[in-house]
């Protein structure tokens, strides 16, 4: 299943500026750069463990099912998040499947079909922990605080490897899902 599009419904910063500015050891009066660095950690973070920090809508397509489950690529997704299913046609238009599937929500959510579905599908949801940056676990704030530092501590630097900083992988690490 690939993503086509995330799009934000959130509109706050992923962490808390108070927190970052201490931190980053910065003045308060930087705080607004500091957050520039915070939300490219937190797009990194996302795209390295396939989450969602603030609460997104989550476009994806997939091919024909082989099975009757199909993984979600991106988490998590809460109880009663709002999901559609749309059967894609053989001349491009789509056909809401509304029945004949259930959601599993968590971290790694996933659909279950009662039957295969006859072409490939696109699933429209919403995932993410909440609608601000207190939703967002304790963990996953102080890796996006510890990759802004990263990011603002090399920033111009063209020598160094665009990795994450090693407390950040191991944060999100826990939040990646394994794939074979």
């Amino acid at each position: 299943m690939r993503i086509i599009e995330r799009t934000p419904i959130a509109a706050g910063d992923p962490v808390d500026s108070t927190a970052l500015a201490k931190h980053m050891r910065v003045e308060t009066s930087e705080t607004t750069d500091a957050l520039r660095f915070a939300r490219a950690a937190a797009d990194e973070i996302e795209r390295y463990a396939d989450i969602a920090l603030l609460d997104q809508t989550i476009t994806a397509l997939a091919d024909p099912l082989i099975g009757k489950v199909l993984q979600l690529p991106v988490g998590p997704v809460a109880l009663g998040a709002s999901v559609t299913v749309e059967l894609i046609e053989q001349d491009g238009t789509a056909t809401p499947v509304n029945d004949g599937w259930f959601l599993v929500a968590g971290p790694r959510p996933q659909l279950f079909f009662d039957n295969t579905p006859g072409g490939p599908i696109r699933v429209t949801y919403t995932a993410g922990f909440g609608a601000d940056d207190t939703t967002i676990p304790d963990d996953l704030a102080l890796a996006i605080m510890d990759q802004a530092l990263k990011l603002y501590d090399l920033r111009g630097d063209v020598d160094a490897a665009p990795t994450l900083a090693p407390s950040t992988a191991r944060i999100a690490a826990r939040y990646r899902r394994v794939r074979i």
